[in-house]
């Protein structure tokens, strides 16, 4: 019996280097009594498909096999998790466990086997952490509701929660929905063991006040496919200032016609003639 190994990371689909089995998605990260969907995918234009299994750190809990024609679904239960099938096609099965246990952690694996005469049988497998505390949106801090357009504008971001070290959340920094360049951001709590807790925008106030005197600010979390943001507006004070010049026009049908009103607000000149 033919065996062919593949290593999946993350959620992207490993390429098969056999026949059959085109890769697994998992969630890199999922939470204790959450949910996880876990796919298999394969191609049967060569062959026949005899089984199909999914095992947790080498126990088996999920086994297709279509030549079953009375009970082709075959779910071990488990203490770790819920197992329900979500669908089954000719290319594909995927599977949801839910009311999952930190227990639940560590390697998936789904196993093809092809019909006879050949059984070729083809795996491919990924991890998974499950994380007992749930993510929420990072926390700001530092925010004031007004600027000076000289000042230098500083915010901080931060997970609301201290996670462990090997499963720390990346954050990010966007400005009106377009990631802010590294000139701009400065990791900050650095730890001699840890490294960098959190994430702070340096943005100067006359950037604000060239786009119109407002941004949205967003501060991004994420782990694997999971993202949570938080946002805040920066708003800077804008200058005004105003010219009156009375003048008087001669032989003019109207000599009351002679109030000029300019307005100078964040470089737009308005003309108001009265």
């Amino acid at each position: 019996m033919q065996r062919v190994y593949i290593t999946a990371v993350l959620l992207v689909s490993c390429a098969a280097a056999g026949d059959l089995l085109r890769g697994v998605e998992v969630p890199q990260y999922a939470f204790a009594g959450g949910e996880a969907k876990l796919g298999c995918s394969y191609d049967l234009r060569a062959t026949r498909l005899y089984s199909l299994k999914w095992y947790h750190n080498g126990t088996e809990f999920y086994r297709y096999v279509p030549t079953e024609r009375v009970t082709p679904i075959n779910i071990k239960p488990s203490h770790k998790f819920l197992v329900t099938e979500v669908s089954r096609d000719e290319r594909r099965v995927e599977v949801s466990l839910t009311r999952l246990q930190v227990s639940a952690s560590g390697q998936y694996r789904c196993e093809v086997i092809a019909e006879h005469p050949s059984f070729r049988t083809e795996v491919a497998s990924a991890n998974m952490t499950v994380l007992r505390e749930p993510l929420a949106p990072p926390l700001l801090l530092g925010a004031r509701e007004i600027y000076e357009p000289s000042e230098l504008i500083k915010i901080g971001c931060q997970p609301r929660r201290p996670l462990l070290h090997e499963h720390r959340p990346t954050l990010q920094w966007f400005l009106e929905g377009t990631k802010v360049g590294p000139q701009w951001v400065t990791p900050y709590g650095t730890t001699l063991r840890y490294g960098p807790y959190g994430l702070s925008l340096h943005v100067p106030g006359q950037q604000v006040a060239s786009a119109g005197g407002s941004v949205k600010a967003e501060c991004r979390l994420s782990m694997g496919s999971h993202h949570y943001s938080s946002y805040k507006t920066l708003r800077v004070r804008m200058r005004m200032i105003s010219y009156v010049d009375n003048y008087h026009s001669t032989g003019s049908r109207d000599n009351s016609r002679n109030l000029i009103l300019v307005t100078v607000t964040a470089g737009v000149t308005l003309f108001f003639i009265m």
